[in-house]
C-alpha cells in the first residue's frame, strides 16, 4: 500500500534527515510507524478538507469569520495538548497505545487547524494566500518533525528513573552515600 501512496513519499522526503542519521534498527521501525501514523492522520485531512472548501462555498463572510473564531480553541486545546505530552513519559510496552491517542489528537488538531486555514484564504485576497500557505506548509512540516522525534524518546523516563535508582542504590551500599540526607 505505501508504494502508491503520495503522503508516504511526501512524509519520507520530509523526515529525510531522520533516515540519513545513524539510527538504530528499532529506531527507523518507530520512525516507518510514525509514518503510517501521520499517513492516516493526511487522509483524514484531506478527506475533511473537500468538505470543509466545499461548505464554505455555500457560506457568508459573517458565518467564516465565526467559524474561524469558534476553531481557535479546538486548535489551541488539541495543539497544546499533543505537544504537552512525550513520547518519553510513556513506557515502551504502552507504545501502541500511545502511537493511538496521539494519532487522534493530532486529527483533531489539524482537522481544526486545516479548517481554520482554508477559512482564512476564502476571506482574504489572492496576494495573500502565498504567506498563508507559507505559514500552514511550514507548520505541518515542524508538527511532523516534532512528533517524530518525540517518538523516538518512548520509554526513556522509564529507563532513567530505573537508571536513577540503580545510582542510588550503589552509591548508598558501595560509597555510604545516602542522598536522602
Amino acid at each position: 500500500m505505501r508504494k502508491i501512496d503520495p503522503f508516504y513519499y511526501l512524509l519520507r522526503i520530509i523526515l529525510r534527515s531522520f533516515f540519513k542519521s545513524n539510527l538504530t534498527e528499532e529506531e527507523r521501525i518507530i520512525i516507518e510507524e510514525n509514518i503510517d501514523k501521520h499517513r492516516f492522520v493526511q487522509w483524514v485531512n484531506l478527506a475533511a478538507s473537500i468538505l470543509v472548501v466545499y461548505g464554505l462555498s455555500q457560506a457568508s463572510q459573517e458565518e467564516i469569520s465565526s467559524l474561524i473564531s469558534i476553531l481557535i480553541a479546538p486548535v489551541m486545546v488539541m495543539g497544546g495538548a499533543w505537544f504537552a505530552i512525550s513520547f518519553g513519559g510513556i513506557p515502551e510496552k504502552l507504545m501502541l497505545i500511545a502511537i493511538s491517542t496521539t494519532r487522534w489528537m493530532f486529527i483533531a488538531f489539524l482537522v481544526s487547524l486545516s479548517t481554520m486555514f482554508l477559512g482564512v484564504l476564502a476571506l482574504t485576497p489572492y496576494v495573500l494566500w502565498p504567506v498563508f500557505i507559507l505559514i500552514y506548509v511550514a507548520s505541518l512540516i515542524s508538527y511532523i518533525t516534532y512528533d517524530t522525534a518525540d517518538s523516538l524518546k518512548i520509554g526513556l523516563d522509564e529507563f532513567s528513573l530505573k537508571h536513577s535508582r540503580a545510582a542510588l542504590r550503589y552509591y548508598k551500599q558501595k560509597e555510604g552515600i545516602d542522598v536522602d540526607k
